[in-house]
C-alpha cells in the first residue's frame, strides 16, 4: 500500500511540473509567437545546424478569412523540428495575391557574421511595402531570438557594407528611405530621405 501511495505522488509530481524530456513544448496549433525549447544538456546547436520550411494556414470562421498564420519549422540535425509562428499582414487576405508571404530569407540582420532568419508577413499595401519578422540567432542560448519592433521596416535591405538595415516605403509616388543601425542593442533610426518614385525610377 505504501508503494501505491509513493508511486502515485511520484506520478502527480511529474503532472503537475512538466515531463522534462528535451523536446519542444509544442504549442499544437495555437497562434503561439515563439516555441520553448527546453534542453536537456545532451545537444547543444549550432547555427549550421538548422533548415527550415514555411506553411501559410488559412483560418476560417462562418466561411470568411479570418486571418493566415505563418508557422516556421525549425529542424534540427537530430530530425527534431520546432515552430515559431507569425500572423500575416493584412488579416483578410482573400482578396490579396498572397505572393512571398511565409517566404523565408536569411539574412544578417545584427552583423555578427552568423546568418538570422526572417518570414515575410506580407504587403501592408496594393504597393508591397513588405513586412518581415525576424528572428536573431542567438549564441549565448543557442536558439533563434526574436527581434522586436520591426513592423515599421518595409522592403527591407541588409547594407552589410555600411552595416545598416535600410526600409523602403511607397504610397502613390511618393517614397520614403529609411536606413536603421545597431545602438545599445536597438536598431534606431539614422538617416531618412523621401523622393518620387518617378524620380527614382529614372535613376
Amino acid at each position: 500500500m505504501k508503494k501505491l501511495i509513493l508511486f502515485l505522488l511520484v506520478l502527480l509530481t511529474m503532472t503537475a511540473c512538466g515531463s522534462k524530456t528535451g523536446k519542444a513544448i509544442d504549442s499544437a496549433d495555437s497562434l503561439a509567437t515563439d516555441s520553448v525549447i527546453v534542453s536537456d544538456g545532451s545537444f547543444v546547436p549550432t547555427r549550421s545546424d538548422y533548415i527550415f520550411r514555411s506553411e501559410v494556414r488559412t483560418i476560417t470562421e462562418d466561411d470568411e478569412v479570418r486571418w493566415d498564420t505563418i508557422v516556421v519549422y525549425l529542424t534540427d540535425t537530430r530530425g527534431q523540428t520546432t515552430k515559431l509562428y507569425s500572423q500575416a499582414l493584412p488579416l483578410d487576405t482573400v482578396n490579396w495575391n498572397k505572393g512571398s508571404i511565409g517566404e523565408i530569407t536569411e539574412d544578417d540582420w545584427n552583423f555578427d557574421g552568423i546568418p538570422d532568419l526572417q518570414v515575410c508577413t506580407g504587403p501592408m499595401n496594393g504597393f508591397g511595402n513588405y513586412t518581415y519578422d525576424v528572428w536573431l540567432w542567438d549564441d549565448q542560448t543557442h536558439y533563434f531570438m526574436p527581434l522586436d519592433d520591426v513592423s515599421g521596416i518595409f522592403d527591407p535591405y541588409v547594407d552589410t557594407d555600411n552595416k545598416c538595415i535600410v526600409s523602403t516605403w511607397r504610397l502613390d509616388d511618393e517614397v520614403e528611405i529609411v536606413r536603421y543601425k545597431w545602438k545599445d542593442g536597438k536598431l534606431v533610426e539614422s538617416d531618412f530621405e523621401s523622393m518620387s518614385y518617378s524620380d527614382l525610377a529614372e535613376d
